[in-house]
């Protein structure tokens, strides 16, 4: 489980608020407009040496973005399942198929860490409700979860970390007049 991060000086030019973040042991978004440093965050938890990460020794990362699943990329970040499987399940099916058969394929233990770059995209509401369910039923099996996203679905209930001041706030209210 990772309980915060101090961001390189590599990293801090693009990442828009803080230099130091802290994390909850549940389901934590980072939201704000596009080029906010949202992904940035993700990447540099995921792959910075220069950034000083406070986790448990044991921690276990999985990473996905919302080209991890992309059946014509060269490359695949999944771990446990075949790329050349996740590249012809992704030619034949939706991306919120592949995303769940992908998530479905791992085994989530407690202190494990699961990073997620906007998992809503190419999604439509069912799919983006779905998705939540099955990352709340992560967390329940002790899995920390850090995610961007746009999507006021992963809004609720968790722990909301702004890369733009306000945007948040502003946003929701935003959403909240049409609901």
């Amino acid at each position: 489980m990772i309980y915060s991060i101090t961001i390189c000086p590599k990293h801090r030019a693009r990442i828009n608020e803080g230099v130091r973040f802290s994390f909850s042991s549940a389901i934590n978004v980072l939201v704000g407009p596009n080029g906010s440093g949202k992904s940035s965050l993700l990447e540099a938890i995921y792959t910075c040496s220069d950034c000083n990460i406070s986790a448990d020794k044991d921690t276990k990362y999985s990473y996905f973005n919302s080209e991890t699943m992309n059946p014509h990329l060269p490359y695949n970040n999944i771990m446990k399942m075949s790329p050349s499987i996740i590249r012809v399940r992704a030619m034949f099916s939706s991306h919120g198929e592949t995303m769940r058969d992908v998530l479905a394929s791992l085994s989530f233990h407690s202190g494990d860490c699961l990073l997620l770059d906007e998992p809503e995209t190419g999604h439509d509401l069912w799919w983006v409700l779905r998705i939540r369910k099955g990352l709340d039923k992560i967390v329940r099996k002790g899995c920390q979860i850090i995610a961007a996203s746009h999507h006021p679905v992963f809004w609720k209930d968790v722990n909301i970390i702004e890369l733009h001041k306000g945007y948040f706030y502003k946003t929701f209210k935003e959403f909240k007049k049409h609901i």
